[in-house]
């Protein structure tokens, strides 16, 4: 024959390829049917639309992504924060900011002094609770003064990561921004 120096080894209906180590078609006890078939992709379906519909959902449910409403005019007015934080440095200015619990929502006491240390009266301070992710749940609440630190009660927060701005104001003009990051626990406080 032509093969018989190139190490071909030729397989016959006996059980000799079976004793030399080549694998067998396996054994299936049922023959695979169109049924099984059909049965088989609807699953497989079910399967891929139930974790594409948790997979929606969550993410759905979840962070929306966009935390400004125009980023682009956030970026453009970046320089003129630059500039207020810079008149607000050369103020000299310091806020003591405490927020507690109350019954009806959250207390916020502010006291605002100068470089040497002296209270500053006659300011028009604001506190805001801003929510990381729904703008819907902010608060805000107008801080006033009996001569000494500032106070007022927000409404009712739910439980959380917020962050707490206080914006003091003199005769129009804002004199100080603050950014806190605070964590409510439960009740409010």
């Amino acid at each position: 024959m032509c093969c018989e120096g190139m190490g071909f080894m030729l397989l016959n209906s006996d059980d000799s390829s079976r004793r030399k180590g080549v694998p067998q078609k396996p054994n299936l006890s049922k023959p695979l049917t169109g049924r099984s078939v059909v049965l088989l992709l609807g699953l497989f379906f079910i399967v891929m639309f139930g974790a594409n519909g948790a997979l929606i959902y969550a993410a759905l449910s979840t962070l929306h992504g966009e935390e400004l409403e125009n980023p682009y005019d956030a970026s453009q007015a970046y320089n003129q924060r630059i500039a207020a934080s810079r008149a607000q440095d050369a103020l000299g200015w310091r806020a003591d900011v405490a927020s507690r619990q109350e019954n009806g929502g959250v207390r916020v006491v502010a006291a605002f002094r100068d470089a040497g240390g002296t209270i500053i009266p006659g300011l028009e301070v604001r506190a805001r609770f801003v929510h990381p992710f729904d703008s819907n749940a902010d608060r805000e609440v107008t801080l006033s003064s009996n001569g000494g630190a500032y106070e007022g009660v927000a409404p009712p927060l739910h439980e959380g990561r917020w962050t707490l701005v206080i914006e003091a104001s003199q005769l129009g003009a804002r004199k100080f921004l603050s950014e806190n990051k605070i964590t409510l626990g439960p009740g409010g406080g």
